[in-house]
C-alpha cells in the first residue's frame, strides 16, 4: 500500500512569505514518520518544492493545508477522487471546517494527526474508512518518531531541517490558530531533541515551537543542552524574552540567530483588545536592542486592519519599524482564519465579506474594518510593503543589520 502526503499551496503571498521563513513542516513530516512500517510513503510540500506531480500512483492521498491554500487543496482532492484514489484531509482548514472538507474527501483528521494513522489506515485496507477520524487525547510529545532528516531534501529550506521542540501557546491572541489547534502547552523531554540532533549531523535548524520561552525552566535546560552541540538554530517566541538576561544569554550561546517575534502593530490598544496586551509596545525598542547585543536577528510581520487601527495606522507603523531598527518586516492585512475568535467575533457582526478562501492570504481585505474601508486597508498595506521594501530603505537596512548582528548573522537574512 502507498500513501502520499501534501502540504497544498497555491500561488500567492501567503506561500510566498511562508517559503521565505520554510523549514519541513510538521504537517506532514510527523504524520510520515507516525504511519506504521507495512505502508510505503511519499511526501510533498508544495510551498518550497512546487506542484505536486499528480501523474503519481497512490492508494491513499493525505492533503494537509492551512485556510489560504484550501482551495488548492480541493483542487487536488477532486482530481485524485476522479482517479479513483482514496483522499484525506488534515490540518488545520480541514479541522476547523470538517463538512466542507468532506465534500471533496473521504476522510477527514480532526486535530493531530500522529494517533490517528494506525485505525485510519487499518480502516482504509479493510475497505471500512470512516469519515471522521478524531483525536480522543492530544499527542504526548515523548512518544513522537524523530524527522528522517537524512532523506529530506533540505536544498528548498536553505540547507535548515526542523525539530519539534514543543506544541501550544498560554496566550489566546484573537487571531490565531494555535491555541484552538493546540488547547494546551506540551513540552518534548531535552534529551529527544537532543538525541534527534545529534543524530541528523546538520548544523542549522528551526526549533519548532509555537512560543519557546513560555516555560522558562524548560528553555533554560533545552538551551543549556544546546550548546556543546555547536549548532544555529532559529525559533518563534515572544519578544518578552528579552526581558530576562539569562534566557537571552543561554539562548545566545546555544546558536539562537533568528527570532521570530508576533510584535505585530505599535497600536498597545489593538494589541490590548487582540489579548496580547503583554507586548509593551513602549519597551520594544530596547528588546530588540538587546537581542542585538547577542547578533540575533528579529523577524515580525506587521498587522493592519485591527478595529484600534484608521488611514493613520500605515505611516505610523513605517516609522515604528525604522525607530526599533526591527530586521526583517512583512506587511499583512489582519485576516479572520476560520476556527480563531477573530472569524467568530466579525461572523456574529457580519463583518465577513467573502469565504473565497484564496483571498485569505494576507494581502486582501475580507472583512469590513471599523475604520477604514475594505479598499483603504488593501491600498495602506500596499504602500507600507512599497516604501518598507524600497531600494533606499533597504540599502540603510542592509547597513544597519550588519552593525547590529555582524556580518555572519546578518548574511543569513
Amino acid at each position: 500500500m502507498k500513501a502520499l502526503l501534501i502540504k497544498a499551496s497555491a500561488n500567492s503571498a501567503f506561500k510566498d512569505y511562508k517559503a521565505y521563513l520554510g523549514t519541513p513542516p510538521q504537517s506532514i513530516w510527523s504524520s510520515a514518520v507516525a504511519i506504521p512500517d507495512w505502508v510505503e510513503v511519499d511526501v510533498h510540500d508544495e510551498t518550497s518544492q512546487g506542484p505536486v506531480d499528480k501523474s503519481q500512483a497512490a492508494d491513499l492521498v493525505a492533503i494537509f493545508m492551512s485556510t489560504p491554500d484550501a482551495l488548492r487543496g480541493y483542487e487536488l482532492a477532486d482530481y485524485f477522487r476522479d482517479r479513483g484514489t482514496t483522499v484525506v484531509f488534515g490540518g488545520l482548514h480541514a479541522s476547523f471546517l470538517p463538512d466542507e472538507a468532506l465534500q471533496h474527501g473521504d476522510a477527514v483528521m480532526i486535530g493531530e494527526s500522529e494517533q490517528l494513522w494506525p485505525q485510519l489506515l487499518e480502516d482504509h485496507y479493510s475497505g471500512q474508512l470512516q469519515p471522521r477520524y478524531q483525536q480522543a487525547e492530544q499527542t504526548d510529545l515523548s512518544r513522537l518518531t524523530p524527522y528522517p532528516h537524512s532523506q529530506i531534501d533540505l536544498s528548498p529550506y536553505r540547507d535548515t531541517s526542523s525539530i519539534i521542540v514543543s506544541r501550544g501557546c498560554k496566550f489566546k491572541c484573537s487571531y490565531c490558530t494555535v491555541h484552538k489547534f493546540f488547547p494546551t502547552m506540551r513540552n518534548r523531554p531535552v534529551g529527544q531533541v537532543i538525541d534527534e540532533i545529534r543524530a541528523s549531523g546538520l548544523q542549522y535548524f528551526e526549533l519548532h515551537a509555537d512560543n519557546l520561552i513560555a516555560d522558562r525552566d524548560y528553555a533554560l535546560e533545552l538551551f543549556k543542552a544546546l550548546k556543546p552541540l555547536n549548532i544555529y538554530w532559529s525559533a518563534e517566541a515572544t519578544i518578552n524574552i528579552a526581558e530576562h538576561d539569562d534566557i537571552v544569554e543561554a539562548a545566545a550561546e546555544s546558536g539562537l540567530i533568528w527570532l521570530l517575534s508576533g510584535i505585530e502593530t505599535p497600536s498597545q490598544q489593538a494589541l490590548k483588545a487582540a489579548g496580547k496586551g503583554f507586548i509593551r509596545i513602549d519597551r520594544t525598542r530596547d528588546y530588540i536592542r538587546k537581542l542585538h547585543e547577542y547578533n540575533i536577528a528579529v523577524d515580525s510581520a506587521m498587522l493592519f486592519g485591527f478595529d484600534q487601527h484608521d488611514s493613520t495606522i500605515f505611516e505610523e507603523t513605517l516609522d515604528y519599524v525604522d525607530e526599533v531598527e526591527l530586521d526583517v518586516c512583512h506587511a499583512v492585512i489582519v485576516t479572520p482564519y476560520p476556527g480563531t475568535d477573530l472569524y467568530q467575533q466579525l461572523e456574529t457582526e457580519q463583518r465577513i465579506l467573502t469565504r473565497d478562501w484564496s483571498a485569505y492570504d494576507g494581502t486582501q481585505a475580507v472583512f469590513q474594518p471599523k475604520q477604514m474601508t475594505p479598499k483603504e486597508l488593501e491600498k495602506g498595506t500596499g504602500w507600507f510593503h512599497s516604501k518598507y521594501n524600497s531600494l533606499g530603505r533597504s540599502l540603510k537596512r542592509r547597513v544597519v543589520r550588519t552593525k547590529n548582528l555582524g556580518w555572519t548573522n546578518a548574511a543569513y537574512l
